[in-house]
């Protein structure tokens, strides 16, 4: 059984949380998972709607995951959230200096409208993160932009190809350094939690179905 960990890559200046904390399961594997680590495939995947489908389908190939856990960040996040659906919609907008309007539009033409996540008994996996005094909830809403969009492809992937591929989303507040340099009046989430939580569910996984 592999677990697939995937986090957005950040843009020249601009830190995304989600490389960062998912990078650092490469040099720094908490203890409790040092034992599985085979049976865990890290990838950071870039920050774009148009290459973002062919991108997690290569990695989905090439590794053959039983599990996906999909991470972004959430900047104003105050808790970690696992996310309980995904819709078949995406609404981008551009920076404002284009001049273009919002692009919305379907992920797939021809998929669902929505498809709820699969990774498992969500709840249950907050009441376990919180159990550690790490703030945690499920989400009814993961928005429409690039968090929204890799859970859907993720999910449609598994129903047209892999039906027993489970897949789910864990959206992460911003880390502090972020709060320096980019949103100084959003609330933070320390690495070192947020990590816990990642581990949290990845033990979670295993246990649960291995």
């Amino acid at each position: 059984m592999k677990i697939l960990l995937t986090g957005f890559k950040s843009k020249e200046s601009i830190t995304n949380a989600s490389d960062i904390v998912v990078s650092s399961f490469t040099h720094d594997l908490p203890e409790s998972l040092k034992s599985i680590s085979n049976n865990i495939v890290i990838a950071i995947i870039n920050d774009d709607t148009q290459s973002v489908k062919q991108s997690l389908e290569e990695i989905i190939i090439k590794n053959k995951p039983s599990y996906c856990l999909f991470i972004g960040q959430a900047p104003g996040y105050n808790r970690v959230t696992l996310e309980s659906i995904a819709t078949n919609y995406r609404f981008i907008a551009p920076p404002l200096k284009t001049g273009a309007p919002p692009q919305g539009d379907f992920i797939e033409e021809t998929g669902d409208a929505a498809y709820m996540a699969t990774l498992g008994n969500l709840q249950e996996m907050v009441e376990c993160i919180k159990n550690k005094g790490i703030p945690a909830s499920v989400s009814h809403h993961c928005g429409n932009s690039l968090c929204n969009q890799i859970l859907y492809h993720g999910l449609h992937y598994a129903q047209m190809n892999e039906p027993g591929m489970k897949c789910g989303f864990l959206h992460i507040p911003a880390l502090p350094e972020q709060i320096l340099t980019q949103w100084p009046q959003h609330p933070f989430m320390p690495l070192a939690m947020t990590r816990m939580a990642i581990e949290i569910v990845v033990n979670y996984i295993y246990l649960q179905h291995s």
